[in-house]
């Protein structure tokens, strides 16, 4: 079973610190609303040192894409025509699958 593109992006970006700092804000948030005692200052110090570690060891990191934000690495390939993973190579975006590069189409 093959895991789609959308999704595979959605992991790839919950290895980014703030993505992940954010969420476990969130959820400290919502446990405090219904009445769990937590300690959010703890919870957020031990995420950052974490992340920190992670981030230093290169684990959490994504380096491949030009730009920011979801799907900004999911293109058109220019050979198949298929919306593809592409991946940052020397400045410009590869298509993951077949090496072409992205050459911008129309609209995208």
């Amino acid at each position: 079973m093959t895991i789609p593109v959308q999704i595979q992006q959605i992991i790839k970006r919950l290895k980014k610190p703030s993505v992940l700092l954010s969420l476990v804000s969130q959820i400290a948030s919502l446990c405090i609303l219904f009445g769990f005692n937590v300690n959010e200052n703890m919870v957020m110090s031990v995420t950052t040192i974490v992340c920190s570690v992670l981030v230093t060891l290169g684990i959490m990191s994504n380096p491949d894409t030009k730009k920011n934000g979801y799907g900004d690495d999911v293109l058109t390939c220019s050979t198949s025509g298929d919306k593809e993973v592409h991946v940052n190579v020397n400045g410009q975006m590869v298509c993951a699958n077949c090496g072409a590069v992205y050459v911008p189409a129309t609209g995208e």
